[in-house]
């Protein structure tokens, strides 16, 4: 059993060596949004497929205009009209020119697409005042792509942008990894339900739905399961019904030391091993992480800030890791500190600010916050600012880190 307070890079390196790839399925193209790949999807055709022109215009060969020049325009023979989805049999040759649609095939013989802007059309064809240099607007077959290229990688999550990528190279069905179950459990007496009136020494329970929020963003499956009291019965039964339909057990609350907090208790009655329940960090120390066979639980502290900060620290990267992504880590940048903060030695800090771009620099904003309690100070980070554990001050200009939320990636 871990009892000490040991740090960041170590619980985390805990957690993810106990986080192993779900096991694999197919998913049709609508259903693999927001997934992770499997696979490696290659080209099966080059793109473009061929000789695209960019411009309404006309096709020709530059040749023809080479000569062109004030008062000395070139003419040319309209023969034909080319069409997007449509092939054009015949070829151009010298003096002659096809009218064309953006996106159409160049036809055999053209080598350069002027814009139906600068051409003077009439009945007998057309006229332009100077020259055309060869593949002007035209994408050559094969630019974008060629056929057999490797398009998207494993472990890549398929966004929108992905789909269509996917889509257009004929995969109407991939193999992504299995979304992780995601049972959510908040635990304590002074909880009650969003809809009820606090009484004296209540809270309405708001840690779950910010949990949701978290858990969906990151690929989970989530479950939302009910509000546990503080009797270690209650809480090792509700535990044990999960275990059979989830992953991942997530609970906040109830993981300190206090002859109230159950949770550690009830895991291990249930026979999971604890491997993390001290992390140096602020907020969010008695953040626990323990196994019982495949099934993960995470306890959280209870205070909504901690809850938020121990996730993307861990629970965040391991559900990615269960999902296969290959990269499963927040973007980080350095910024300079608008003002004066503490840390936390010898705790590492994280603590809320917004991100913005002042003067052309990078500049993140402490926000002010009275503690690990206070969500509605919480509500508007966009960053975590990260004091090292050995600074016991930040001070304004200063060049700090910054881990940037989900809600500034949205």
């Amino acid at each position: 059993m871990a009892e000490k307070m040991i740090g960041v890079e170590e619980a985390r390196s805990i957690v993810l060596s106990n986080c192993a790839p779900l096991a694999e399925e197919w998913s049709g193209l609508r259903a693999a949004t927001g997934r992770y790949l499997a696979e490696d999807i290659g080209s099966d055709l080059d793109l473009p497929p061929f000789d695209r022109a960019r411009m309404d215009g006309y096709a020709f060969q530059a040749a023809s205009v080479a000569a062109a020049g004030p008062g000395q325009p070139a003419r040319l023979r309209e023969i034909g009209v080319v069409a997007a989805g449509v092939g054009y049999d015949g070829q151009v040759g010298p003096g002659e020119a096809v009218r064309i649609m953006t996106g159409a095939v160049v036809p055999a013989g053209a080598d350069t697409v002027e814009r139906i802007e600068v051409i003077r059309v009439d009945a007998g064809g057309i006229e332009l005042d100077e020259p055309v240099p060869v593949g002007r607007n035209i994408t050559p077959r094969g630019l974008e792509v060629k056929a057999g290229a490797r398009v998207v990688s494993a472990g890549e999550r398929v966004t929108p942008a992905v789909a269509a990528v996917l889509a257009t190279f004929g995969q109407a069905r991939v193999r992504t990894s299995r979304r992780p179950r995601v049972a959510i459990f908040s635990t304590g007496d002074e909880l009650v339900p969003v809809d009820v009136f606090p009484g004296p020494g209540q809270i309405r329970d708001s840690n779950r739905y910010a949990l949701a929020g978290y858990l969906e963003e990151a690929g989970a499956e989530v479950v939302l399961e009910g509000t546990l009291t503080d009797q270690l019965d209650q809480t090792r039964d509700a535990i044990a019904r999960a275990m059979a339909n989830a992953d991942v057990i997530l609970l906040s609350g109830g993981v300190s030391m206090g002859d109230y907090d159950v949770v550690k208790p009830a895991l291990r009655a249930l026979g999971a091993e604890i491997l993390l329940e001290k992390v140096a960090m602020h907020p969010g120390k008695p953040t626990v992480f323990a196994r019982r066979g495949e099934t993960l639980f995470f306890g959280l502290p209870g205070n909504p800030v901690s809850v938020a900060v121990a996730f993307f620290l861990f629970v965040r990267p391991a559900l990615l890791r269960l999902q296969g992504a290959s990269g499963i880590d927040l973007p980080r940048l350095t910024a300079f500190c608008t003002r004066a903060v503490k840390g936390a030695p010898p705790r590492r800090s994280h603590q809320p600010g917004t991100l913005r771009l002042a003067a052309g620099r990078v500049e993140i904003e402490p926000l002010s916050w009275s503690g690990s309690g206070d969500l509605v100070g919480f509500m508007r980070a966009t960053a975590l600012l990260v004091v090292p554990e050995d600074q016991a001050m930040v001070r304004e200009g200063d060049l700090v880190e910054a881990i940037l939320l989900p809600s500034l990636l949205a």
